[in-house]
């Protein structure tokens, strides 16, 4: 697929363009929920850094997440001795494909492979599909429709997307992108300052470790309604920074056996935090 878009662009494409589809990307990212009290006892801080290298054709990517406890005992899961997860990681590569039909239709997917795991990585791995058609009704308004699909052998969910946005490509005054799983409202200070608000909903599966004393060998699918308030700062033309206050609507934890049943479900109760990301383009 890569080969292919690469072809098209040789022969379609200007030269610039090219050039910006191919530049490599690296973005290096860091947030923090605290004091997330969970249903029925306890609670849990979340810090989570990654690192991404990308451009317009793919990328991979590395995640960390790091799980501080409170109040153990009290917890619904686990052994109420020790921390039931102390962190986690995960591995994500993607392939993008584009194709411009004419000038008012647009078409992407992107496919994925994913490994999200606490300690061993068998049974861990995963995939996903991105995939809409966008139609551009003028140069401010463009409609998104299409769908994505995150798959597990034990949990796979689906979900359509639909969007609207209004000047997402510009840099000055208003911007707007409403749908689904991500919408947000910005607004351009000025050509390299954007602030904005909006909100994202997230979703995986972890594959917990042999010894877990959750559940030893299970699976937790969390799902996340997070919303935030920030901005964007284009440093220079290839430096770009970004910073968020964080409010975690609520986050979902299901508990599966190592069969792929459903043996739990726990709600972590809504926290606020910080992220941070920082962008260079090479």
């Amino acid at each position: 697929m890569c080969l292919s878009l690469t072809l098209f662009a040789q022969e379609k494409m200007k030269k610039p363009l090219l050039e910006r589809m191919i530049e490599p990307k690296i973005s290096l990212n860091s947030s923090y929920l605290g004091n997330a009290d969970v249903d029925g006892g306890g609670g849990v801080d979340v810090s989570k850094n990654s690192i991404r290298l990308n451009n317009m054709l793919g990328g991979i990517s590395y995640t960390h997440w790091r799980f501080d406890w409170r109040d153990i005992n009290k917890l619904p899961f686990g052994d109420k001795r020790s921390d039931p997860i102390k962190e986690m990681h995960s591995f994500r590569a993607n392939i993008n494909v584009a194709y411009p039909m004419n000038e008012t239709w647009f078409f992407l997917a992107q496919v994925s492979v994913n490994s999200t795991y606490e300690k061993e990585t068998d049974d861990s791995y995963g995939g996903g599909l991105f995939t809409f058609a966008s139609y551009k009704l003028d140069d401010d308004h463009t409609f998104q429709f299409g769908a994505f699909a995150n798959y597990h052998p034990i949990k796979t969910l689906a979900l359509p997307v639909m969007s609207y946005s209004y000047r997402a490509r510009k840099t000055d005054g208003l911007q707007v992108v409403f749908g689904f799983p991500r919408t947000y409202i910005g607004y351009h200070l000025n050509h390299e300052l954007l602030v904005r608000f909006g909100g994202l909903f997230s979703q995986s599966v972890i594959r917990l470790s042999d010894t877990s004393t959750i559940e030893a060998k299970g699976y937790v699918e969390a799902k996340d309604y997070m919303s935030s308030l920030g901005f964007a700062y284009d440093l220079s033309d290839a430096l770009r920074l970004d910073m968020d206050l964080l409010y975690s609507l609520t986050r979902e934890f299901n508990l599966f056996d190592s069969d792929g049943d459903k043996i739990a479900e726990h709600i972590v109760n809504p926290s606020v935090g910080m992220n941070f990301k920082i962008t260079y383009v090479f």
